[in-house]
């Protein structure tokens, strides 16, 4: 077991004060009119501080989303009635709770932090969740190898498609101002174009719809987004 420091133990909170302070901010204010100094303010944190654990506001702002996307992925996880050989719909999973926490979270935030932060919030999860659910599906025979031309398909390079799929298209919707499908339906489509185009005539053979997550009778009410003050409090 190792033990902290008090001084560790002292700046973990002096962090997380930070980090609620902001929360609560939010939940009056728009993002834009934040700064480090009414931050520390609110949070009881001396100026000086905040540079310890943050490199900026927009620093910030992408590590309290991040956490409060984790946060939100751990209490959506993949639902017990989507077949757990059906890869390409637990797949699809992620890219809807991904559509539905960024319309959640805002077009405007959403698009500061693409613009502002070069750290991917969503590749983590992406190189994680989706390579472990994509190797398996390789493993069992559901991905076609003749889509690559040295007879094998590459689930990694099949991950950082679908990260460019799913980037490319937050940055689009976060700029737009025209009308258009819900993010969440966007995402779907294009990943599921992406997936079925390289799935095995054994995954072809079986007999569970080959449709689009959200068009399954069960799906209603599965995502619910919690704790995004600058949003929707809970979609379905």
């Amino acid at each position: 077991m190792v033990t902290k420091l008090p001084h560790e133990i002292k700046s973990e909170e002096t962090q997380q004060k930070i980090l609620t302070a902001t929360e609560r901010l939010l939940s009056q204010y728009d993002f834009k009119y934040l700064t480090v100094r009414n931050i520390c303010e609110e949070a009881g944190a001396a100026y000086g501080s905040f540079y310890h654990h943050f490199s900026s506001k927009e620093n910030l702002l992408y590590v309290y989303t991040y956490q409060l996307y984790r946060q939100n992925l751990r209490e959506n996880p993949v639902p017990g009635w989507i077949d757990r050989d059906d890869y390409i719909k637990r797949v699809l999973w992620y890219a809807v709770v991904l559509g539905y926490f960024c319309e959640a979270a805002g077009k405007d935030l959403v698009g500061y932090i693409h613009k502002n932060c070069p750290q991917g919030i969503f590749e983590d999860t992406l190189k994680g969740e989706i390579l472990s659910i994509l190797s398996d599906a390789d493993a069992k025979g559901n991905i076609d190898h003749h889509r690559n031309k040295n007879g094998r398909v590459a689930v990694e390079l099949m991950v950082k498609d679908m990260e460019i799929i799913c980037m490319g298209t937050l940055m689009w919707w976060s700029g737009t101002t025209e009308e258009a499908e819900p993010l969440h339906e966007t995402l779907e489509h294009l990943c599921f174009n992406l997936l079925y185009s390289f799935c095995s005539d054994q995954y072809r053979r079986t007999d569970y719809p080959h449709t689009l997550l959200t068009e399954s009778p069960d799906f209603a009410g599965s995502v619910s987004i919690h704790g995004v003050p600058s949003g929707q409090a809970e979609r379905a």
